[in-house]
């Protein structure tokens, strides 16, 4: 009697994507400054049913995880407006029209704070919230961070910088004093920042 041979050990197939939603129309909205608005009419691949999306077009952002020599990371201190309080973030901000994000990373650790760093390489980028926006926010480890003069401030901005150390940040990460979800990506590519109560449930 023949035996049949063993199941292959091929591995699955990896799951479809999802189709895209064909274009069917754009209107411009207000320029918002920071974002233009754009209204577009997209068709649904499920059911072939339109729909009005809301995108807000942006120029890319960076942030910057500045560490000093001594090991403590520089934290820029301002008053936000969405959230109706002062935030502790990481120096960052809009890249320039033309401007390469490496130098948009340099400028901005620059004029938040007056330092300059020994060395800065990228961490990568992250999508701020891709459901809306279009952009991207580059992100960068700069080493050995060290003052170079006064702030170099926006007529809208009012900065306090502080530093602070690497245990230091995680507490502020678990208790929630850093929750600008932003400089937590970033952070999290430098620190780990996961919460050790949660082994258990592994």
């Amino acid at each position: 009697m023949p035996i049949d041979p063993p199941p292959s050990a091929a591995s699955p197939e990896p799951p479809a994507r999802p189709r895209p939603w064909p274009l069917l129309a754009t209107r411009q909205g207000p320029d918002l400054r920071l974002f233009q608005v754009l209204h577009e009419r997209r068709q649904n691949p499920r059911n072939g049913h339109p729909m009005d999306a809301l995108v807000l077009d942006s120029a890319d952002w960076v942030n910057v995880v500045p560490v000093t020599p001594s090991g403590e990371i520089v934290f820029v201190r301002q008053f936000r407006f969405g959230v109706r309080t002062d935030t502790l973030e990481i120096p960052g901000g809009l890249i320039s029209r033309g401007e390469e994000p490496l130098v948009a990373a340099r400028r901005e650790l620059r004029e938040e704070t007056g330092m300059v760093a020994r060395s800065i390489r990228s961490l990568g980028a992250v999508e701020p919230n891709p459901a809306f926006l279009t952009n991207l926010c580059h992100q960068f480890l700069a080493e050995g961070v060290e003052p170079e003069g006064a702030l170099e401030l926006d007529p809208g901005e009012d900065i306090v910088v502080e530093r602070h150390s690497f245990d230091a940040v995680r507490r502020m990460v678990a208790d929630g004093t850093i929750r600008h979800s932003l400089v937590l990506t970033a952070l999290a590519r430098v620190l780990d920042l996961r919460d050790r109560s949660v082994d258990s449930f592994r």
